[in-house]
């Protein structure tokens, strides 16, 4: 009973009392140990007493009112109701080493309540993290090294041998570290509160920001940025000084100070970013141009409202859509449909020119739309009315048969019988008749067709009586007979143009494969022009040379001349040049050389090619460069009476060529002189405007203002082939050779 009793009486004494929980805040990766004492009254101050760290880990017993060696939480049960002081003291240490960190005392009040339970939070987390940095140089330690937070000079510390502590608070700071007559600046993340070690080499670490100048380095040490940048300007480094200058403005919020010192440190990148971004696009444009930073160029100029410049430089980055927003928004039509056609948008491109009357432009666009191009039937179609327009109507007759052959069944009759038309005009009645023929089978109502063909059946009855007569009396006789076209059996055509048509085709008595080139039925109705047609291709035929193509045979059938020559496999330049944009200028130097070979050695016979051009250089799978259609320059100067050729020949037409002077072999070379300016830039010199009127009188643009570090040596060839005066020109193809190949040599590799 007794015992009962005083059962009884301690569960009412602790149904009087409460709890106090002490719960202690530090970081997971450190380990902390402590002692917690409470107390009624408030505890005296002690002197900081020596092992206290010591006597913590040694714990010793604990007690109602003392709890030692607690680690993050402790209770204290069955206190009276009141107030309490409660003192902690402890330390953290490294989780793996065991390094002492920080020692720690703190003292704080709680009230505990009869029957609560009671609860003191302490956040005991340090303010910094240790940083350790050993600096060294030449892989030994640096004497007297400095070493501090830049904006914090009362963290400068010196080494004396052994590593240097800083303490950093978490996140990312700039340490720098001097030595000697350099600094470097490190970029330090501080992600823990473990102790973190960095080491540095100052001989020869990446991350100097200057060397050679002893006197700035404690300057930059304590904080003076001006007077370190100011010494460095005296021993000649004013870049290293700006740079200083810039980057404490930068810290402080200085933008504009900031990027005009970056600016005077030649730094460009740096010194557009900041005018970016305080928003000054006018001011950072430029400075991305000189970064090589062509993307970010173009924001700026557009931002800034310079959509041509923001088209110049999104072509450069090679985007070549977002140029062509620029300039159509800048309304600069030439760009604009430069850009169009470098972004294979050669439709919209030829719109854009047709729209601003840029005919010649247009012809050279529409020609570029593939048959697998969704708007090629249009395209042909466009291409025959303007080449119809400018005169040309074999050429327009061609287009327009494609545009029929594309639409097929849905082609209208009209446009068959404008077919038929074009070919009258062009001179040729057999393909006429024979349109308006398949169109009586298709159309038979169709108004006055059969009136029609009548009448041109009997213009070639009479025609075939004067073109006989013609070539009777002429002196047109070959050396050997003429074979008829029965001896050559047509597989395919692989090409036209405006000297005819070309077919692969075999050649049924030598059983082989040749290219078969059927020159224009209009050619009969020009008797000194088949005079001139027979003279050269006879002299090319004795050509023999491996950069020339060989011509086999000349022959006719029904007064059609036609060529037969080896039948070549590969590409002809200017469509090399339409996929690679340009050529590096030590292939050009390559391809130039065995061009001005083939050249020298027709030059040497007596045989002047008049009409150099990419399209008449055939590239083979095997490297090796072929010049075509030697010879019938001439004779379409004669039929077309000195009118110019659709198909770019007076983009590369020598100043006396064009004026209709006598030409020998120094207009091939200026003609060579394009070539190779247009190889090495993508472009030919003038394309716009009086393209012979700039031949005569404009100087030609260097081509290292569009080919960036071309060679000096091949630009000076490509300016002295392209002299106005014959007489300025390098003397002979084979001089241009032999500088051609020293400039291969000079060059760097590339691949075409």
């Amino acid at each position: 009973l007794a015992a009962l009793v005083v059962l009884l009486a301690a569960g009412r004494a602790l149904r009087g009392r409460g709890d106090l929980a002490v719960a202690i805040e530090y970081p997971a990766e450190l380990r902390g140990t402590f002692t917690v004492r409470i107390a009624t009254r408030a505890p005296k101050r002690k002197a900081a007493r020596r092992n206290a760290s010591a006597d913590v880990l040694a714990g010793g017993p604990s007690s109602h009112t003392v709890h030692t060696l607690v680690s993050r939480e402790t209770r204290f049960r069955g206190l009276r109701p009141g107030r309490y002081w409660v003192t902690v003291e402890g330390l953290l240490q490294a989780a793996e080493s065991e390094e002492v960190l920080a020692e720690l005392a703190e003292d704080r009040q709680a009230a505990v309540a009869r029957g609560k339970s009671a609860r003191l939070e302490l956040d005991l987390r340090p303010n910094e993290c240790p940083v350790d940095i050993a600096v060294l140089w030449d892989k030994r330690p640096a004497k007297d090294a400095g070493v501090v937070a830049l904006g914090a000079p009362g963290t400068l510390r010196y080494a004396r041998g052994g590593p240097v502590r800083l303490g950093l608070p978490r996140g990312r700071h700039a340490v720098a570290i001097g030595s000697g007559d350099r600094v470097a600046v490190l970029e330090v993340e501080v992600d823990s509160y473990a102790p973190k070690s960095i080491a540095i080499d100052l001989a020869g670490s990446a991350d100097v920001v200057f060397k050679g100048c002893p006197p700035a380095v404690d300057l930059y040490l304590h904080g003076d940025i001006a007077a370190a940048a100011r010494a460095l300007e005296r021993e000649g480094q004013a870049a290293q000084g700006h740079t200083l200058l810039a980057r404490m403005h930068r810290d402080a919020g200085r933008a504009a100070q900031a990027a005009e010192h970056f600016e005077q440190a030649e730094a460009w990148s740096e010194a557009a970013e900041l005018w970016a971004a305080s928003g000054d696009a006018r001011r950072a444009a430029p400075l991305f141009e000189r970064a090589g930073d062509a993307v970010r160029a173009a924001e700026m100029h557009r931002r800034a409202g310079a959509l041509v410049e923001a088209g110049s430089a999104f072509e450069r980055a090679r985007d070549f859509d977002s140029a062509v927003e620029c300039y159509r928004d800048a309304n600069a039509v030439t760009q604009w449909i430069d850009a169009l056609e470098r972004a294979g948008r050669v439709f919209e491109a030829s719109q854009v020119a047709l729209e601003r009357t840029e005919r010649r432009r247009a012809i050279r666009l529409l020609q570029q739309v593939l048959p697998e191009d969704e708007r090629y039937a249009e395209a042909a179609l466009q291409l025959a009315a303007v080449l119809e327009q400018e005169g040309h109507a074999d050429l327009a007759a061609q287009r327009l048969e494609e545009y029929l052959a594309a639409t097929g069944a849905d082609a209208r009759a009209d446009a068959q019988f404008h077919l038929a038309e074009l070919y009258d005009d062009a001179g040729d009645l057999e393909r006429s008749i024979a349109v308006l023929e398949a169109l009586r089978l298709r159309e038979p109502t169709y108004p006055n067709l059969a009136t029609r063909i009548e009448t041109l059946r009997k213009r070639r009855s009479a025609e075939r009586e004067t073109s006989g007569r013609a070539a009777t009396g002429g002196n047109l006789q070959t050396t050997a007979p003429l074979l008829g076209e029965s001896r050559y059996e047509i597989r395919e055509e692989i090409g036209r143009g405006g000297m005819g048509v070309v077919y692969r085709a075999h050649d049924k008595r030598l059983d082989r494969e040749v290219a078969l080139k059927r020159m224009p039925k209009s050619l009969r109705e020009h008797p000194k022009a088949v005079q001139y047609f027979l003279r050269e291709a006879q002299a090319v035929a004795r050509l023999n040379h491996r950069n020339i193509v060989t011509v086999y045979d000349v022959d006719q059938e029904d007064n059609v001349f036609f060529i037969t020559m080896e039948l070549l496999k590969g590409h002809p330049l200017n469509a090399v040049l339409r996929k690679k944009g340009r050529i590096g200028p030590r292939d050009v130097a390559k391809l130039g050389i065995q061009v001005a070979a083939g050249l020298a050695y027709a030059h040497d016979n007596g045989v002047v090619h008049r009409d150099i051009k990419t399209a008449n250089l055939f590239l083979t799978t095997d490297k090796r460069v072929s010049i075509m259609d030697f010879g019938l320059a001439k004779m379409v100067e004669e039929v077309r009476k000195g009118s110019t050729i659709i198909g770019g020949t007076p983009f590369y037409m020598a100043p006396e060529q064009a004026v209709g002077g006598d030409v020998d072999h120094r207009a091939d070379l200026y003609a060579l002189g394009v070539t190779l300016f247009e190889l090495a830039t993508g472009k030919v010199p003038f394309e716009e405007g009086d393209v012979t009127l700039h031949h005569r009188e404009t100087p030609p643009p260097d081509p290292r203002s569009l080919a960036p570090g071309m060679p000096d040596a091949l630009a000076a060839l490509i300016l002295a082939l392209m002299a106005k005066d014959p007489a300025a020109r390098p003397a002979s193809a084979h001089e241009v050779r032999e500088r051609l190949e020293q400039i291969a040599r000079d060059g760097s590799a590339t691949g075409v």
